[in-house]
């Protein structure tokens, strides 16, 4: 029997998609569009690394960078590179090496999708307004915004 994304790494999939109601919270002004090209930068960048090619990282303008940015502070704690607070040093982050780089991959996949179809079903903020509401409150718990 085989376990979807969704069921293997749902912890890192609500760890991104907090991120993202952090932003979204601050700013109503995001569009999914904005999450989409914050994911697909996440995506080459990753994609690129997986190839053994250099990585120079070059985010998004705009709305999209301030959710890069938050994305990829998650994103490199749960590939076990980066404290999830640089402030604070805490135990509770997970070890080196927790998840590949192409279990990354295979995540930010999932939410690129995920984002594409509520953004078709609803609209400019259809992914927006449906991570909210799914999260609820667990968003604040997650991430602190820097």
């Amino acid at each position: 029997m085989t376990t979807s994304v969704e069921e293997e790494y749902a912890d890192v999939l609500q760890n991104i998609e907090s991120a993202i109601v952090i932003v979204y919270d601050q700013d109503s002004g995001l569009v999914d569009r904005d999450v989409l090209a914050a994911i697909g930068t996440l995506l080459r960048a990753y994609t690129r690394e997986s190839r053994s090619r250099v990585v120079d990282v070059v985010g998004p303008s705009g709305r999209a960078r301030r959710v890069f940015e938050q994305c990829r502070c998650i994103c490199e704690w749960r590939l076990g590179r980066a404290p999830l607070n640089p402030s604070e040093h805490s135990s509770g982050d997970p070890p080196p090496g927790e998840l590949s780089v192409s279990e990354m991959i295979l995540c930010l996949k999932r939410i690129r999708k995920s984002v594409r179809l509520w953004h078709s079903q609803a609209g400019r903020q259809g992914y927006l307004n449906y991570v909210r509401e799914f999260l609820g409150d667990a968003a604040s718990q997650t991430v602190r915004p820097g």
